[in-house]
């Protein structure tokens, strides 16, 4: 019965996080704004002859041009959202605007939402040296140089790279350049899918698009030969097809786009149901698996080479989007991480790793366990890199997704996690932490004398902290439902984590830095004993002989999720959702186990 009812509590939790990102992930332009609805202002900033809104731009999908008391085109503006949402910071992505004068120069960039920690972004806002490596840069200048180059701004690499990416993204890096410049509207997808009214192109291959119902349900997606397959010619060009696939990768329908081909034959393979039937019920599987040089199907009489040339074009886009997937499994994305980790990050997966050596063996009690590996944690994970686990990073990964930059913190994160769920011991927080090793240094070093005036400050502070037993939960039942209601109050501003990045620190998390610091030189131990969230979350998933008791943490952690669940049914079909389901077991037992 204990391991039953520890592994509901922690299923309890991994529901309330499928239900975060749920609700995040069903909303995919929550973070894009209506361009012209954008103060002048802000945009007058880059370009200060821009005095009112045009046209839809020409040159950047999506953009709006931007015209001069006159009238006229002066330059255009575009924001990287919702392309760029996939790229995560710190703790979630930020929706950048980008304005560019006539000649496709960029004269100005401006942050106008990030859900990324409030600190980070306002260091890389004051970074000059960043946001100046863009000006005067061509689109396709910026479009075609990788990360390595760029200035990151200190103590805020994650999200300072993030918005690189974010914008290489919106520029399509990494994609080949198609002769078809006009992407596919709404109604070219109607064709496929009546019922469509929302649309999402995939982040890792741009000539997909996810396609959503009204509720943004996700109905099928699509897939676009251009501009994969713009080499294969038919009787004197080649032809921009859409294929429509339904969630399980059933081909549902096409739709002929544009073509460089002669447009009667393309209009005859139009007209031609036959043809589109021979593809209708073929998994994207087996079309990606064809191997004759041409596809089994016949030509479309007076416009043989045009037919052949499409359904061979389909064939070539499945192939290579198929190729796109593998190479994004499990073991190549794990493999592609390990080769960007950097000598530092390195250093402080060592240091992670003689933390577990020394959290699982007898020398936790020696003087290396208990003085020399403190000192290290402190400043090699504290000062030295940030690894610190705070409630603004794990509910931020836990709503956006986990970035890529990360690998430390990722380490950090499932060490923290698995070792108290799993072994009983929190190895985090007695040997990790580095603002544990820091209270932990000072308890050796100011004696506990049963005289002086720091006993008799501890004698008269003692009670009330007794009184505080519950703030930490608390506290971590605040950042919850200050995440599930996406509310604009910042997290970092709740816990000390953020003064150990001192260049992007806020005056709060230095306070309760200094405050707690000082505070445990009287009452040893006493931030991790009385006020950190983090460390009362990683206590309450600890395996221990006391898991099979239902206590009122769990009660609350049922309303919690609850309202988590309530909030993703706000945000659709929440029987679309599988945490969903699981989530509405775990409350009715316990239910049952309460009555």
């Amino acid at each position: 019965m204990r391991i039953l009812i520890h592994t509901i509590r922690l299923s309890m939790i991994a529901g309330i996080i499928g239900c975060l990102f749920y609700t995040t992930t069903t909303t995919p332009d929550r973070h894009s704004v209506s361009l012209t609805t954008i103060p002048l202002q802000i945009i007058q900033k880059s370009l200060p002859t821009a005095v009112g809104f045009g046209e839809p731009s020409r040159t950047v999908q999506g953009a709006v041009e931007l015209t001069n008391n006159e009238g006229r085109r002066v330059g255009y503006c575009f924001q990287t959202s919702p392309v760029g949402d996939r790229v995560i910071g710190f703790s979630g992505p930020s929706n950048l605007l980008l304005v560019c004068d006539q000649t496709d120069s960029i004269c100005g960039i401006t942050v106008l939402s990030s859900t990324d920690t409030r600190d980070h972004v306002l260091s890389v806002q004051k970074d000059d040296a960043f946001w100046g490596q863009f000006l005067g840069k061509t689109l396709d200048d910026v479009k075609h140089m990788s990360l390595k180059p760029w200035h990151a701004t200190a103590g805020a690499t994650l999200t300072s790279h993030a918005m690189v990416e974010s914008i290489g993204l919106r520029l399509g890096r990494s994609e080949p350049s198609g002769r078809f410049t006009t992407d596919p509207t709404l109604a070219d997808i109607q064709n496929i899918f009546p019922q469509a009214k929302h649309l999402r192109v995939d982040a890792g291959d741009t000539s997909v698009t996810n396609v959503y119902d009204r509720e943004y349900i996700p109905i099928g997606w699509t897939l676009r030969t251009s501009p994969v397959a713009d080499s294969l010619i038919g009787y004197q060009g080649p032809t921009d097809t859409l294929i429509g696939f339904d969630p399980a990768g059933h081909v549902v329908g096409l739709s002929i786009l544009k073509s460089f081909d002669n447009e009667p034959y393309v209009g005859y393979v139009r007209d031609d149901r036959a043809f589109g039937r021979h593809f209708i019920g073929q998994t994207f599987e087996s079309l990606a698996s064809t191997t004759e040089k041409v596809p089994s199907t016949e030509g479309v009489s007076g416009a043989t080479m045009t037919s052949q040339a499409i359904a061979q074009a389909i064939v070539t886009a499945s192939q290579a989007t198929y190729e796109t997937q593998a190479t994004r499994s499990v073991g190549h994305r794990i493999f592609s991480r390990i080769s960007t980790i950097e000598p530092p990050q390195w250093g402080a997966i060592l240091v992670i790793a003689c933390g577990l050596v020394v959290g699982f063996t007898h020398l936790r009690g020696h003087w290396l366990g208990r003085i020399a590996f403190p000192i290290v944690a402190f400043a090699y994970l504290g000062f030295g890199s940030g690894a610190l686990l705070s409630q603004a990073q794990l509910w931020g990964w836990a709503a956006h997704g986990v970035p890529q930059a990360a690998p430390v913190l990722l380490l950090l994160s499932i060490i923290a996690i698995l070792t108290p769920a799993t072994s009983g011991r929190n190895v985090y927080c007695t040997q990790l932490c580095a603002h544990g090793s820091a209270q932990q240094l000072l308890k050796i070093a100011i004696p506990q004398h049963h005289a002086g005036i720091t006993y008799g400050l501890r004698k008269r502070i003692t009670p009330i902290l007794k009184k505080l037993h519950i703030l930490p939960w608390m506290l971590f039942i605040l950042c919850l439902l200050l995440t599930v209601f996406n509310t604009p109050v910042s997290l970092v501003d709740l816990e000390p984590f953020d003064a150990y990045l001192p260049t992007i620190a806020g005056s709060a998390a230095i306070s309760i830095f200094i405050g707690s610091l000082v505070l445990s030189v009287i009452s040893p131990m006493a931030y991790c004993r009385h006020a950190c969230p983090t460390g009362a979350f990683l206590n309450f998933i600890r395996l221990n002989r006391n898991s099979s008791k239902i206590t009122w943490h769990d009660i609350i952690l049922c309303g919690c999720l609850f309202l988590a669940l309530l909030n993703a049914w706000s945000s659709g079909d929440l029987g679309q959702c599988a945490s969903g389901r699981f989530s509405l077991t775990f409350i009715h037992f316990y239910a049952v186990k309460l009555l």
